[in-house]
């Protein structure tokens, strides 16, 4: 009878299993697509991604492969959706927290990371570049801003790495100033370098160098003598560019590059002992029976002590880093004009280092549901026998999936190159390098207009 329970739960796993692919798995296809630039059939392959518990994914997958499609009012529509969803969903279901504890976190509606919500912003500022509407992107930036205040506020006390961008607050000033609007292009500035001594110490990212000529001519400028003075004296004259030269634009380039770190299902083995007293508290002995629990982890014990082996999966973030490192940037007709381009966001970096941060919880919480199903698996066998028993760990076994879910469209990291350039028109040879400074790949822009005494932003998406 034993023989025969054991080959009934295969099918019956096998069954409970099929089509549960991870997230990770089902935009394979759509992530090659999209790095071979066929966004056409990108969005044909993510549109069998889309569910209503993944939608905020969903439109964020379709907002950046409509953003480098260039159709950008459409990829603006999609990512307008996402930020109204993701706030929504920042306050959290109750009912459904419940039911997640009793099967799985991927019942739950995904409710985006906070770096992936900051950076809807960021391609949603750039659809509105390219759209000639700089006034809305002028918008994007005082939302991020109120949203980045928010993370800043809720983390008061709180030993957390991500509490504001260093990057989008960069990109805000930027833009401010951009516009003319010089007084909220240094309150970014100085948003941005606060932020930058952050990511140095948590991500390993420094302060690029164009922000520190920003705060001089900025406070110069704007006649704050003391504050440009301070910054002088810290950062040397060096980056001294306070005096802009007559009948020169700037240019400004932002690499994306490669895609976001994917999660994997790694599983865990722990044993539940005969000598455990597990049950007798109710809810409360679970959660601190879990803690201790998780300290045996992979470890072996000898099986004649053992009463159970628990079995449950967590999500880990696996590195994907791009064998392209940073941009050189040359101008036709101004060989001695070259611009590297410096990290300023490392996607890869905040994923970890938020994942590590909110570890402990997520693996607590996995254990205690995992020894929950285990007590209603031995009070069912008990009560009502082997058989139904049986039926309950194989629910028990086919619910028990780790959240895998991450935006994986997004670049790995940012870089920025800044040049100064006399007004007309450029071909751009983008050299893109390794970290020992070989070419991996080249691309040519042609055309490419500077203004005298206005910006020309870019922006550029490599995959290798």
């Amino acid at each position: 009878m034993k023989g025969y329970l054991r080959l009934l739960s295969v099918p019956l796993i096998c069954l409970m299993l099929a089509g549960c692919a991870t997230y990770g798995a089902k935009m394979r296809q759509t992530r090659l697509l999209l790095s071979q630039g066929k966004y056409d059939d990108a969005l044909t392959k993510l549109e069998k991604t889309e569910s209503g518990r993944s939608r905020l994914l969903y439109l964020m997958e379709k907002g950046i492969v409509l953003h480098y499609a260039g159709r950008y009012a459409e990829s603006n529509d999609a990512f307008e959706e996402a930020e109204i969803l993701a706030e929504d969903l920042y306050t959290k279901s109750v009912s459904k927290e419940a039911g997640a504890f009793l099967t799985s976190d991927n019942i739950l509606p995904y409710e985006g990371e906070k770096f992936e919500r900051t950076l809807i912003h960021y391609y949603r500022a750039f659809n509105y570049i390219h759209l000639k509407l700089p006034d809305d992107a002028l918008v994007e930036c005082r939302k991020v801003s109120f949203l980045l205040q928010r993370y800043l506020d809720k983390s008061e006390g709180k030993a957390t790495a991500y509490s504001d961008d260093a990057f989008m607050q960069y990109l805000a000033g930027i833009l401010f100033e951009w516009q003319g609007e010089r007084n909220d292009a240094l309150i970014s500035y100085r948003k941005a370098e606060e932020a930058y001594e952050k990511y140095a110490e948590h991500y390993g990212v420094s302060q690029p160098s164009s922000l520190k000529s920003d705060l001089l001519r900025t406070t110069n400028n704007l006649g704050f003598a003391e504050e440009y003075e301070r910054y002088l004296e810290k950062y040397g004259d060096s980056f001294d560019m306070s005096k802009t030269v007559e009948g020169t634009g700037k240019l400004i380039l932002i690499h994306e590059n490669g895609f976001a770190p994917h999660k994997k299902a790694v599983e865990l083995v722990l044993p539940i002992l005969k000598t455990d007293k597990l049950g007798e508290k109710g809810g409360a002995d679970v959660w601190k029976f879990s803690d201790r629990l998780k300290t045996r982890a992979n470890r072996h014990y000898d099986d004649v002590n053992v009463e159970y082996m628990l079995r449950v999966s967590i999500p880990r973030y696996e590195s994907t880093r791009p064998r392209i490192a940073y941009v050189e940037v040359q101008a036709s007709g101004t060989a001695s004009v070259r611009a590297l381009s410096e990290i300023v966001e490392d996607v890869e970096a905040v994923a970890f280092k938020n994942f590590v941060e909110e570890e402990p919880k997520i693996l607590l919480k996995t254990i205690a549901r995992g020894v929950a199903k285990y007590l209603a698996f031995r009070t069912t066998k008990k009560k009502k026998g082997e058989m139904a028993g049986l039926l309950v760990n194989v629910f028990n076994i086919a619910t028990e999936s780790a959240d895998t879910r991450s935006w994986l469209t997004l670049p790995n990291n940012f870089g920025m190159a800044r040049m100064a350039l006399p007004a007309g028109k450029y071909n751009l040879r983008l050299s893109f390098r390794d970290n020992s400074g070989r070419e991996v790949k080249s691309a040519n822009l042609q055309d490419v207009e500077i203004r005298s005494g206005d910006f020309t932003f870019l922006n550029y998406r490599t995959f290798q």
